[in-house]
């Protein structure tokens, strides 16, 4: 039976997401799928790959732009990243961070005992236990061993452990924590607390646990390092609280600031000067050492990670305030522990082996946190609507 033109009539509306089309034919409604061509050409293709997945494109193109001239981002450098990017650029993301956060959300981190006590304790106590104690284990197994650590080879491999037990006892940093958690959704109000106690507890609390994993000694300028975290995290903190309640801008006028992106640049920029510091150290080991601690440190990192979502599924937080325990938990600054090593091991002649597990984790874990950001973010967002005892 065929239709007539005044028999044939399109139903209103399209069924969702498949193209089908309902319609009637001779008073029967019936459903006509219709295939929906997913147009364009392969370059508008990539085109949209790269809108969508810019930040991890520009995060290799960092790499790659450091490998090619490092010289230009390290201290000293054209750029001259010891003001550009550790002052202008740390103090920057804490004036946005005090200009987008309201002074409640700030108070309200503050008495998240739990969560603090979880960060910190994980930090500065859990990971030196737990480090150390395997790192204290593989040096008996070497120095017992026939030949014991006499051999140049065994005496690098002695070194690379001093330098991760010296690593586990480094306080988080006070920026990529920060940022990391802000890109993912998370407890932004919680990272920059702990961001900040914790390189104040770092200034304290880290040289007596070097001191007690090494045997050392060591005289730390504290006034100094206190003095430049005021510069770059109280002051810039304060000063963008202030310029939010004072009325020189409206709240509609900052809701259309691109604090995101802003805070992605400036990381791109950590990544870039990072990797050049890294690219113009000279490697005291054998390229087989070397990728043999890289995957020592990734399993060290994505182990803790793990271990600190779980700990604080465990506990019934939320996803938001999980992110920023993994970052915040895990993360370990070389701002403090460079100095620190160069203290307590000065004159050692191993002290640029002993260095090297610090080099390579603080890149790793920029580079490990921004490439963890898309699958934590929807994670975050998938936990929205659960209950917190549920998360995790």
């Amino acid at each position: 039976m065929v239709a007539s033109a005044a028999e044939l009539r399109h139903s209103a509306g399209t069924a969702p997401g498949n193209g089908a089309h309902k319609i009637t034919v001779n008073g029967v409604k019936v459903q006509r799928s219709v295939r929906k061509t997913q147009g364009g050409s392969a370059l508008q293709k990539m085109l949209r790959f790269a809108r969508a997945q810019w930040f991890i494109l520009c995060v290799f193109a960092s790499i790659g732009l450091a490998k090619m001239a490092p010289w230009v981002g390290v201290k000293g450098g054209p750029l001259k990243p010891e003001f550009t990017v550790k002052i202008l650029g740390v103090g920057a993301i804490f004036f946005m961070s005090g200009l987008s956060l309201k002074t409640e959300e700030l108070a309200k981190a503050a008495m998240q005992v739990n969560l603090h006590a979880t960060i910190q304790g994980f930090s500065l106590a859990v990971t030196p236990l737990l480090v150390c104690t395997v790192a204290g284990f593989l040096e008996s197994l070497i120095t017992t061993a026939p030949g014991g650590g006499g051999s140049s080879g065994m005496e690098d491999v002695l070194s690379l452990l001093m330098g991760i037990k010296v690593l586990s006892c480094l306080p988080p940093p006070v920026s990529t924590g920060l940022i990391l958690t802000k890109e993912t959704e998370g407890n932004e109000a919680a990272a920059i607390f702990n961001g900040t106690i914790g390189a104040f507890m770092g200034v304290i609390f880290t040289p007596m646990l070097v001191m007690a994993v090494t045997g050392g000694s060591a005289d730390v300028p504290i006034a100094n390092i206190i003095k430049k975290l005021c510069i770059t995290v109280v002051a810039p903190l304060l000063a963008g609280q202030l310029t939010k309640y004072s009325g020189i801008f409206s709240s509609k006028f900052l809701k259309k600031i691109p604090f995101s992106t802003m805070r992605s640049l400036i990381l791109l920029t950590i990544i870039y000067t990072t990797f050049c510091g890294t690219f113009m150290k000279k490697l005291e080991i054998t390229m087989g050492y070397f990728f043999g601690l890289v995957a020592v440190l990734l399993f060290q990192q994505c182990s803790n990670m793990f271990l600190v979502k779980n700990i604080c599924a465990a506990q019934g937080m939320k996803r938001t305030d999980a992110v920023a325990a993994m970052f915040c938990a895990v993360h370990k600054s070389l701002t403090l522990g460079m100095p620190i090593t160069g203290i307590v091991f000065e004159g050692d002649p191993k002290l640029a082996v002993i260095t090297i597990p610090l080099l390579v984790y603080h890149p790793m874990q920029i580079l490990l946190g921004s490439l963890l950001v898309p699958t934590l973010k929807k994670w975050v967002a998938a936990g929205q609507d659960e209950d917190p005892s549920r998360k995790g």
